[in-house]
């Protein structure tokens, strides 16, 4: 871990920006030593999520908030997504502080927001509680909208042709132990079924919001993707109340934790992600703006960058709290701002990176006084405008200085025992 002379980044002296594609990192080989190659630039769309090549096992209702039969998007939920308290099954807790020092399992930030017609994230809590060893059981324990909690045990290897598996309402997936593996696909958090792709065209545009009820209140936890096909994780199309947490990612055709198409309140939390290229994307599309401003916000804390490329994230539309992160020889930026993006940036430990933030069309960026930054090539870009997350919750994050240590300790996969 390259230290360098910490400083501020607004000791840093220097703004902006080097123009040009993003670099090809090559092929970056996955535990079982498999690789793969995108190293596609960060140029703007995204594959769209790979709805149209998922097993088609996601069902076109039920789960989370009712659709609205007005072009902006979903209405408050009325049924199948409220989530009740939970003593068992895998059942978040909810805080209000943030920070956690000791790897705290407790869900924070935007995910426990209530919005949407849910108080908070709980997954599948108080539902029923499956053990899952196959493709074919994992496929049937998520394809409806009922509560329930889903343990993987060992690894489970997507069948030929499939890139994604469609995820209902009212889940939580957590890996049992340390070994829990998804290989070769990914998850999609997406309403917009196969059905509704065929009857209706690829994509969830406003003007199709009343055709489908989204998916909500979905927690992902202590598992381990490789060779995704496509992303790792997709959260799109109104999809809300996620919970993305204590997972490790290892490169994907595409991205790791993908949010987007007017999808809302998220948390993506304690993930360990080694040697990935394009991380995080935050909004998809620069003309996106009709079905995302006011929507994408998402909270990503204590995760682990682990000598990745970029997105990390990128953010479009959204807003973004980025706190206690630890940014560990990043190849290119830390932070991509595209267009209407919205960031507040806290308590993060950047070692070594070329940029810490990257304008793509924006600007809006609090980077507080309480990051640390080891060394950078070029700085980055802010004005101070980013919004003000306490005014949706509180946190305390944990001192910048204390986060390479807390975050390797306790980020990833294997830190929870797939019990909780």
């Amino acid at each position: 871990m390259a230290l360098g002379c910490v400083t501020l980044l607004a000791a840093c002296g220097q703004s902006a920006t080097d123009d040009g594609t993003e670099p090809d990192p090559g092929g970056v080989a996955a535990p079982d030593g498999s690789s793969s190659s995108s190293g596609s630039p960060d140029s703007g769309s995204s594959s769209g999520g790979g709805s149209g090549t998922s097993s088609g096992i996601g069902t076109s209702s039920g789960g989370g908030s009712g659709a609205s039969s007005t072009g902006g998007g979903p209405g408050a939920s009325s049924t199948g997504g409220g989530p009740g308290a939970s003593s068992t099954g895998g059942g978040p807790g909810t805080s209000s502080t943030g920070g956690g020092s000791n790897g705290d399992p407790t869900l924070v930030g935007f995910a426990a927001h209530s919005a949407d017609g849910l108080d908070t994230t709980t997954g599948g809590a108080g539902g029923e509680v499956v053990t899952v060893t196959s493709y074919a059981e994992l496929a049937a324990a998520v394809a409806d909208h009922t509560p329930r909690v889903i343990r993987i045990s060992g690894t489970i290897a997507g069948p030929g042709g499939v890139e994604m598996l469609d995820v209902g309402s009212n889940k939580t997936l957590i890996g049992l132990g340390a070994s829990a593996t998804i290989d070769g696909f990914g998850l999609d958090v997406n309403g917009w079924t196969p059905d509704l792709v065929a009857a209706h065209g690829v994509t969830c545009d406003p003007d199709k919001a009343s055709l489908f009820t989204p998916i909500s209140n979905v927690v992902i936890r202590n598992l381990t993707f490789i060779n995704s096909t496509d992303d790792s994780i997709n959260v799109q199309c109104y999809s809300h109340h996620v919970w993305v947490d204590h997972n490790t990612f290892y490169k994907s055709y595409d991205g790791s934790v993908d949010v987007k198409r007017g999808s809302d309140w998220v948390t993506v939390s304690w993930n360990h992600f080694v040697e990935t290229d394009k991380t995080m994307l935050l909004g998809h599309d620069d003309s996106n703006g009709p079905q995302d401003t006011g929507r994408l916000h998402v909270t990503y804390h204590h995760n682990w960058f682990d000598h990745t490329i970029q997105r990390n994230p990128r953010v479009r539309f959204g807003q973004a709290h980025v706190f206690n992160n630890f940014a560990n020889e990043i190849n290119d930026y830390f932070i991509g701002l595209g267009t209407g993006a919205s960031v507040h940036a806290d308590g993060n430990y950047v070692d070594v990176v070329k940029r810490t933030s990257k304008d793509y069309g924006g600007t809006d960026l609090t980077w507080t006084d309480t990051n640390l930054v080891g060394e950078t090539l070029h700085g980055g870009v802010e004005n101070g405008r980013g919004f003000d997350p306490g005014t949706y919750y509180a946190t305390t994050p944990d001192p910048a200085a204390d986060i390479p240590a807390v975050v390797m300790s306790h980020a990833g996969a294997g830190k929870l025992t797939g019990m909780e």
